[in-house]
């Protein structure tokens, strides 16, 4: 999986997932490291913390706002985040994360989507006339 993507996910789990108590406190622990280091990491946004918060409240539609900071920061790269999502995903869904599901690879890949419920539309070849 990139590094963005399983930031993304990381993230859009936070207190969500449905897990034991004590696994909600682990989630909730380590949701919040994540957060704060994705902030330390952003410092030089002005913008990028109350983008964070506003994907908290809306993941879908602010996803490819905090990819972009990601991207833009290195913090897609960045092991302690990456370390840290891990650990959420791992807790949150350890089936998942048993299986592989976490580890995508999509290197040199086209029309690609990742995630669970997501909806995509492709249009491959030439576009119409007029766009």
């Amino acid at each position: 999986m990139e590094g963005a993507d399983l930031i993304l996910a990381a993230l859009s789990i936070g207190g969500t997932a449905a897990v034991g108590q004590s696994a909600t406190l682990a989630v909730n622990s380590a949701h919040t490291a994540l957060r704060e280091r994705l902030r330390h990491l952003f410092a030089r946004h002005p913008q990028a913390p109350a983008t964070l918060d506003l994907h908290a409240q809306d993941p879908d539609t602010f996803a490819a706002a905090v990819r972009g900071y990601l991207a833009e920061t290195g913090a897609d790269g960045d092991e302690q985040a990456l370390r840290t999502s891990a650990q959420i995903m791992r807790i949150a869904d350890p089936t998942g994360s048993a299986s592989g599901k976490y580890r995508v690879d999509v290197r040199d890949a086209q029309g690609v989507q990742i995630g669970d419920f997501g909806h995509q539309q492709n249009t491959f070849g030439t576009p119409p006339a007029g766009t």
